[in-house]
């Protein structure tokens, strides 16, 4: 993933001791197209649904996380820093006042079987992790769609082996009312590039930033 072509995402491989650089950081638009950044290059690339090239934002700085807001703009947060920049669809810097950041829900585990998630929609969610040999590690909240329903990604562990931990990872769909509604399990992890934004969902459907040794892949599961 180098070379001076508009459509090539940059990596390296980083020195001694250090991890991989490249595109860590992804978002959807609302018709689908995906937003991903692009470091090396101090920009943001823009891909349809299909994988084809778009646009390219030269934004003049290493982007680390995206996020698309309501209105269409997108934040791009800037990697050395931790500042953020808004841009609009045409790549072209907001100005005036910085717009809000999307609210947070909150997670928390409990115990190694069970944990809460906050719901802007009613009561918290309790998330229970009910399969023999497995031990919840993490959850996290990665999105809230447009009739309330709430994503959740756990990650449990299985044990050691003899190549390390066994780390599972499920996104869960909860109903605002609390209620299970789909699960989408065994999400690869093999990462060659460690994710900022690894989850975003949109209309139903689960996407996943996979940066390979020799490609960026956006993994889908439709939950509709």
């Amino acid at each position: 993933m180098s070379g001076n072509n508009s459509t090539v995402l940059a990596a390296s491989p980083g020195a001694a001791e250090e991890l991989p650089e490249g595109p860590n950081g992804f978002d959807i638009f609302e018709e689908e197209n995906i937003l991903i950044s692009d470091p090396l290059h101090n920009r943001v690339v823009i891909f349809d649904p299909q994988g084809k090239f778009r646009q390219a934002w030269n934004i003049g700085f290493a982007a680390d996380s995206i996020r698309v807001l309501p209105d269409g703009n997108a934040l791009v947060r800037e990697a050395n820093t931790g500042q953020f920049h808004a841009f609009n669809r045409e790549g072209k810097p907001v100005t005036g006042e910085m717009p809000p950041s999307l609210e947070s829900t909150q997670a928390h585990k409990l115990t190694t079987t069970s944990g809460l998630v906050s719901n802007p929609k009613g009561s918290p969610i309790s998330v229970q992790l009910n399969q023999p040999g497995l031990s919840l590690v993490s959850l996290e909240s990665v999105g809230v769609d447009n009739t309330g329903n709430i994503y959740i990604a756990l990650e449990s562990s299985s044990g050691e082996s003899a190549d390390g931990i066994n780390v599972n990872k499920t996104v869960r769909k909860y109903a605002a009312n609390g209620s299970l509604l789909s699960e989408t399990s065994k999400l690869p992890l093999d990462y060659y590039i460690p994710p900022v934004d690894e989850i975003r969902v949109r209309k139903g459907r689960i996407y996943q930033l996979m940066t390979t040794s020799t490609e960026v892949e956006i993994n889908i599961w439709d939950t509709n």
